[in-house]
């Protein structure tokens, strides 16, 4: 689950492109994107180098931050409490993480900034083809204005001060027609650089309006200790491997969850970037809500935040966990499904799901799944908080998502299109998303590899070009190819060991 963060440190959409430029009222300039974009950079200097402390404040979503960021060189930590939640985020020795509310720590491979057209494209403006200065503004103030427009990258409008060449704006419109608007002010010098003392943020709802202000920007000492320890679901001390009771039913792999004296049905989602409870459980269950706001994923659904007091599946007891607040169950779910067990269950441990003999095991962290050497590792990136992995078809490299919460194997149509053989299926596919259903077309396609297996035929579903395209992921690799393994998923060591079910 994402939501609007803080652009004063970096922001990062994952959308697809938009149509033709739209014509805007311009006059025209012979000013070049490189020449633009080093007059940008001139403008904004660079923060000289030593030690800082940043305190900033932000305002969206029906809750208020307090953060501190400190600085020491290259080094960043971020701390912020919202409400009753801390998260913190950073980078050390050039390595980048970001820690949950419920204490989880990501380790960052960084593929974003690889992956991204749109980054590519302004990194490499003297040879890009997708940049485009559109002209000058006529009202005042006067502005520059930069069109982003890479293949399979979104469109995006960046306006520069015509005076000073600092950026007031920059707008990301997606194929859902929805601008995200960030705007920028009230620059101030601090130690070398001009940066922006306010961001205010916009998708057009109301309830996703974020307003995030710097108080203060001081030289300092700081210690900045490194990347925190992640916390565990599985107590450290436990050196057993423990069964989680778990049925392997059509609609995903259920999991029995008791809170406050109910048991409730837990979908185990690799999925999900963390924990999810129902509106009506949540309600019925007295537990109080936090915040509010508008996210997409098929369709639009509001999410908020609460505390679940206590909680346990199977002899696991845990205390004090967050929970995302969205709308998981659905009137025809013939499972009764109020919940996930996303990132934070999964972190915790090495999980090995067993589809054959259809378990669910806990391995502690810090050995080995069983028979590793006879396994085949995969590596996967969890930057998202879902394991991203390597995949192939008819030796088209492609990453995916890899996703026990969703029954079919899915590919996205820039990834699809890439493919010379795909066998259409006399049948369609409807998938429930968080946001609603989707009708997908079938298809059979050719030479499906996953690890050191290769599948000569293997079903997947394409969907609608409109919905479900991420620039980063190429898909989704499903229940109907895990199911010919076991899967020991170790997200602390980014990999996936397979051993194939024969």
């Amino acid at each position: 689950m994402t939501s609007a963060r803080s652009a004063l440190v970096a922001f990062l959409v994952v959308l697809t492109t938009a149509a033709t430029p739209a014509p805007g009222p311009y006059d025209a300039t012979s000013m070049t994107p490189a020449q633009l974009l080093e007059h940008a950079d001139h403008a904004s200097g660079t923060l000289a180098a030593g030690s800082y402390t940043r305190t900033y404040t932000s305002d969206g979503g029906g809750l208020h931050t307090d953060a501190v960021t400190k600085i020491s060189g290259d080094d960043r930590e971020t701390v912020e409490h919202t409400g009753p939640f801390t998260t913190a985020f950073g980078s050390f020795h050039g390595q980048r993480w970001r820690q949950s509310e419920n204490g989880v720590v990501i380790v960052q491979t960084g593929f974003h900034d690889t992956a991204d057209p749109d980054a590519n494209a302004l990194s490499h403006a003297d040879s890009s083809t997708a940049l485009h200065v559109l002209g000058i503004t006529h009202a005042a103030p006067q502005q520059y204005v930069l069109e982003v427009a890479p293949t399979g990258g979104p469109r995006e409008l960046r306006y520069y001060d015509s005076q000073t060449y600092l950026l007031n704006r920059t707008e990301i419109t997606g194929r859902d027609g929805r601008a995200r608007v960030w705007t920028f002010s009230r620059y101030r010098p601090v130690f070398g650089e001009l940066i922006p003392y306010t961001v205010r943020y916009t998708d057009g709802r109301a309830a996703n309006d974020t307003v995030t202000q710097i108080a203060s920007f001081t030289a300092s000492p700081v210690q900045i200790a490194g990347i925190p320890a992640s916390r565990k679901l599985l107590d450290a001390s436990q050196n057993k491997p423990i069964a989680i009771p778990a049925r392997f039913a059509f609609d995903g792999i259920i999991v029995p969850v008791k809170i406050r004296g109910g048991t409730y049905n837990f979908m185990l989602d690799s999925g999900s970037d963390g924990l999810g409870l129902s509106p009506r459980i949540a309600a019925q269950l007295g537990f109080k809500r936090y915040g509010l706001s508008k996210e997409d994923i098929v369709g639009q659904f509001d999410v908020s935040q609460t505390i679940v007091p206590e909680l346990s599946i199977g002899d696991l007891r845990l205390n004090n966990v967050v929970f995302n607040v969205l709308p998981i169950d659905k009137p025809e779910d013939s499972e009764h499904i109020v919940g996930v067990l996303g990132l934070d269950f999964w972190s915790s441990a090495i999980i090995g799901v067993d589809f054959k003999d259809k378990t669910v095991t806990m391995y502690p962290a810090n050995t080995s799944p069983p028979d590793a050497g006879s396994l085949s590792a995969m590596p996967i990136a969890i930057d998202d908080g879902v394991p991203r992995a390597p995949a192939s078809i008819e030796g088209v490299q492609g990453y995916f998502l890899l996703d026990t919460g969703s029954p079919a194997t899915v590919l996205y149509r820039h990834y699809f299109n890439q493919l010379r053989s795909k066998t259409p299926l006399d049948q369609m596919l409807e998938t429930m998303w968080v946001g609603g259903n989707v009708d997908m077309t079938a298809y059979n396609v050719n030479d499906f590899v996953m690890g050191s297996t290769q599948f000569k035929h293997a079903s997947v579903a394409v969907p609608p070009e409109s919905s479900l395209d991420e620039q980063d992921y190429d898909g989704i690799i499903g229940r109907n190819i895990m199911e010919y393994y076991t899967m020991y998923f170790d997200y602390e060591g980014h990999a996936v060991y397979l051993k194939p079910n024969i």
